[in-house]
């Protein structure tokens, strides 16, 4: 399977599951990321085959998300593995994987080896640092919230593409 096939499929399962469960349909915008949110926590004591169904199909809705938001992201999904799949970013050197940062809300614990937390150029480091530091320290329930990781790989991506706090338009 391709990965646009891949992503769009997870992407519509994840649209499908959200409606049949909450009632609230996702329409890939800034918007409904509560609406998600709302739906993994849900997931009141998450078990592995429980979240080996959801992560996927969250982080792809998640990783779509962004970019279309961004308008820049390109998926990786050379391997058959979702730990391996990364949404990178064309225009600086940012990329994460969006399944590992579905598995980390949907566990509420760090998910190492997943690529769930923003990797980017050594010599980009510091200018995301800045950037992020605009929104100071995160509350744990919070930083295990789809809405707060967008926001949060916005303001690094509007950094990168020398934007100092993300609020000029896009260039």
């Amino acid at each position: 399977m391709d990965t646009n096939t891949a992503i769009t499929d997870l992407t519509v399962a994840c649209v499908t599951s959200v409606k049949n469960a909450t009632g609230l349909e996702l329409d890939l915008t800034q918007d409904t990321l509560p609406i998600l949110d709302h739906y993994a926590e849900l997931v009141e004591s998450p078990r592995d085959p429980v979240v080996s169904l959801l992560a996927p199909m969250c982080g792809a809705y998640f990783g779509e998300l962004l970019r279309r938001h961004l308008e820049d992201g390109q998926w990786n999904c050379s391997s058959e593995e979702p730990k391996d799949w990364r949404l990178r970013f064309e225009r600086c050197s940012l990329e994460l994987n969006p399944i590992g940062v579905a598995l980390e809300v949907l566990t509420r614990m760090d998910a190492g080896g997943w690529g769930s937390h923003l990797q980017m150029a050594p010599a980009d480091r510091a200018k995301v640092d800045r950037a992020l530091s605009v929104f100071g320290d995160v509350r744990e329930d919070d930083f295990y919230k789809f809405a707060v990781r967008f926001e949060g790989v916005e303001q690094a991506y509007r950094a990168l593409l020398n934007n100092p706090g993300g609020m000029a338009p896009d260039p």
